[in-house]
């Protein structure tokens, strides 16, 4: 069983190359709407950690969408998007985010891909459990979230029972939410108040620290 997707900030890394090579082959590409921000690169690199090189451009405003920054940061493989900034608003959003990281994937990483020959790899806008749990863990969620009396969260001793279940197998899983994922899908997808969501999730993450800490001092 799957459920529909929640939208969530998508991920761009060009891959397979060098980074000079790279660098080239994005700068190469860049046009109106976009540009080059030299000097704010500069200013940012001057402050970075290590070696690691940054790429600044900038997006001309569009519709509702402010003019916003976008920072290409140097990984052992290439780049990856670090981060989009608004210039005259305090965020983006999600949905304006990813409208911006999808344009400069289309109008320039993509092109440069294509001409340098190296990878270009974006994430998808949407995930369900099964992108951040093992299927047992998941249908454990479902399985809590579908009985449980919405008003008391946890507190009946059957939802409790169930909820336990979902703690241990979550901690017990090689992937995992954070409680930010948890609290989202429990108010997005199966209609939790948003404060019985936020309660669940904080008691998430004190559970499964507590679960793995009585796992270290056993070991």
């Amino acid at each position: 069983m799957t459920d529909k997707g929640i939208e969530v900030f998508q991920d761009l890394h060009l891959r397979g190359s060098s980074a000079a090579f790279i660098r080239g082959c994005v700068l190469s590409q860049v046009q109106e709407p976009w540009h080059h921000d030299a000097e704010r690169e500069e200013d940012i690199g001057r402050n970075a950690p290590g070696d690691e090189d940054v790429i600044v451009l900038v997006r001309a405003s569009f519709g509702d969408i402010d003019e916003s920054g976008l920072l290409l940061w140097q990984e052992n493989d290439g780049y990856r998007v670090a981060n989009i900034v608004p210039r005259n608003v305090g965020e983006l959003g999600i949905t304006k985010y990813n409208l911006i990281l999808r344009d400069f994937f289309s109008r320039i990483a993509e092109p440069a891909a294509q001409a340098g020959g190296f990878k270009v790899d974006l994430t998808s806008s949407n995930q369900t459990l099964e992108d951040w749990l093992e299927t047992d863990s998941a249908e454990a969620l479902r399985r809590f979230s579908r009985h449980a009396n919405k008003s008391t969260g946890a507190s009946h001793p059957m939802d409790q029972q169930r909820w336990f279940s979902f703690l241990i197998s979550a901690h017990h899983a090689s992937k995992r939410p954070d409680s930010e994922q948890v609290a989202r899908w429990l108010v997005e997808v199966d209609g939790w108040s948003s404060e019985q969501a936020q309660d669940l999730a904080i008691d998430y993450e004190f559970a499964l620290g507590l679960l793995e800490q009585y796992d270290n001092s056993r070991s």
